[in-house]
């Protein structure tokens, strides 16, 4: 029987966690002094035009995903390295096509919007129009960067993914430096610079997979059959994802409309909050998904049915440590962090949390689906499920009701997912679900209940910074506690105590 490499896991998971936090300060100090470089007014500009670019890069986010799966599968089934390649080379045959798509669609209705619809100050058209132009070339050069990406994950080498990462973050940081001196307009020159930066970053990649995987090289290639495919499954997850992009915006358009610009700063705000938690279980999936992958296209069942009960209740645990703290200290929490809080502010952050506590759970599941192949009837019934929500929330605003019951329904149609999930993988992935109820479930359940009993009681309403941080360790490390007691296997508790042991060279008797 094949077993778990846990310990590859645990040190990928690891690297990636050293490169979040140090992509996070630099990323907050970049942009206190890009603030401070611009100005208010042309950083207003300049997060509204990137911002209006931001909207496609779902696309890209889901390609390197497509592109990583089926490198995954290639990798499980033992393919040598021609058919790798193949992979490799189809999958950038892809990103031209719909790097070309993007790129008409970017210099047509895109350029129409930016020059027609958005309220711009007099006299900085023209950066406008050059900051729009570089951010569009920008987008697509690192679209061509995510066939290196997809390749260095798939062959869980993130040191090297970590460490340029890293790297990039800095490269922007030092452009901000060199922005501070020039003559230029300092708008279109920083735009200018980040194209630059992108550029470099794209050539690392480039070098570092030419020289580790050096029978991974572009030449023309075409496979009717595997471009069928892989152009299908991509387009089925763009389909979902790009309905899930459009009922957000579509939603921050009604929030507008029906209330005021408090109820988008509202939703802004709880946007930020599950952002920055959600960075630790991004990390954290990311060091499973290849594993879980190869599991499944190898057909090593056993060792895919243990990979995705524990990454499904491990997902699930990350976010729970952070969401209770996070959420029984709520009020003091954002006294501290804003001056002033946008009402509603703390339903929208509590909603959108619990909303991702179930995806949380349901991402092994769509990944294990993924693997899997069959993604066409789940992707169908959840953008469907996206138009259904966004109509629901349009009548409940036209009817009065308070705006944070777009979060609401967003947690409704997560938990939906999650279900929709469960039953795909079960139906196409061999999931059993008596297994997945005893080993999954049952702890979770468990857990939760008792991990919310003594935060429920130990509540931070002051604002005092050193109380709200007492009380936030306390409750996380309760739901530690709470998790080691009723969430945990004798087998991985004796795991966790080995592994402790080691690092710390305990002798255990």
């Amino acid at each position: 029987m094949s077993h778990v490499n846990f310990p590859k896991i645990a040190k990928n998971t690891l690297l990636l966690y050293v490169r979040m936090f140090l992509i996070m300060a630099v990323s907050l100090y970049t942009s206190r002094v890009i603030l401070d470089t611009l100005g208010v007014s042309d950083y207003g500009i300049y997060m509204l035009v990137t911002g209006f670019i931001s909207i496609f890069t779902f696309v890209s986010q889901t390609l390197v995903s497509s592109l990583q799966r089926f490198l995954n599968v290639a990798m499980g089934k033992g393919e040598d390295g021609d058919s790798l390649c193949k992979v490799y080379i189809m999958g950038i045959n892809i990103f031209i096509i719909f790097s070309l798509i993007l790129l008409l669609i970017g210099e047509t209705v895109g350029l129409w919007l930016i020059t027609h619809y958005l309220n711009i100050p007099v006299g900085r058209e023209d950066a406008v129009f050059w900051v729009y132009q570089l951010s569009l070339v920008t987008m697509i050069i690192q679209l061509f960067r995510i066939s290196d990406s997809a390749l260095i994950i798939s062959h869980e080498k993130m040191s090297f993914y970590a460490y340029v990462s890293i790297f990039e973050a800095v490269l922007k940081l030092l452009a901000v430096f060199i922005l501070k001196g020039s003559g230029f307009d300092k708008l279109i020159f920083y735009a200018w610079l980040y194209l630059a930066a992108s550029v470099l970053i794209n050539i690392i990649y480039r070098i570092y997979c030419r020289i580790t995987f050096s029978s991974c090289r572009y030449r023309f290639f075409w496979d009717k059959s595997l471009f069928r495919n892989m152009f299908s499954f991509s387009g089925w997850m763009i389909m979902s994802d790009g309905a899930r992009t459009v009922s957000i915006q579509v939603e921050n358009i009604f929030l507008n409309n029906f209330y005021s610009v408090a109820a988008n700063a509202a939703r802004g705000i709880a946007s930020q909050v599950y952002n920055s938690i959600n960075l630790f279980l991004v990390n954290f999936q990311t060091a499973f998904t290849p594993q879980l992958m190869k599991s499944y296209a190898a057909g090593e069942d056993s060792k895919h049915a243990q990979l995705l009960y524990k990454s499904s209740k491990f997902s699930y645990y990350l976010f729970l440590l952070l969401l209770i703290p996070v959420v029984s200290n709520l009020e003091s929490l954002l006294s501290i962090w804003l001056v002033d809080v946008p009402t509603y502010t703390r339903e929208f952050c509590v909603y959108v949390l619990f909303a991702y506590l179930a995806d949380a759970m349901a991402h092994p599941l769509y990944t294990s689906l993924r693997a899997n192949g069959n993604i066409r009837g789940a992707q169908l019934i959840i953008s469907f499920g996206f138009i259904i929500q966004l109509i629901v929330s349009y009548f409940l605003m036209r009817a009065g009701y308070p705006p944070y019951f777009v979060s609401v329904l967003i947690m409704i149609s997560h938990i939906i997912h999650y279900f929709v999930y469960l039953f795909f993988c079960q139906k196409y992935a061999g999931l059993m679900i008596k297994d997945y109820l005893k080993l999954v479930i049952l702890p979770i359940v468990t857990t939760t209940i008792v991990a919310f009993i003594l935060p429920i009681f130990l509540k931070s309403e002051s604002g005092n910074f050193l109380n709200t941080l007492i009380l936030f360790v306390v409750d996380a490390c309760w739901v530690l506690f709470s998790i080691y007691i009723f969430g945990l296997s004798k087998t991985e508790k004796g795991y966790l105590s080995n592994a402790i042991a080691t690092k710390f060279s305990i002798k255990r008797k």
